[in-house]
């Protein structure tokens, strides 16, 4: 089962871990998109990351 937050849960749960996402970074900005649209798929974000010369979650890129 997965588990989806919605954009102030999301926020809750990063904030309790002492982080945020930033309307002005490109690294937050990719991950906001693929959180609003729900897609979850890490492959999917990892390639988007790429392509705006970002580094990829959770390693490398495949």
């Amino acid at each position: 089962m997965a588990l989806e937050l919605n954009k102030k849960e999301t926020d809750k749960l990063l904030s309790a871990a002492g982080y945020s996402l930033s309307e002005s970074n490109t690294f937050d900005l990719v991950i906001m998109f693929f959180l609003e649209k729900k897609i979850y798929d890490i492959y999917s974000v990892n390639q988007a990351l790429d392509y705006f010369s970002q580094k990829p979650l959770a390693g490398v890129l495949e």
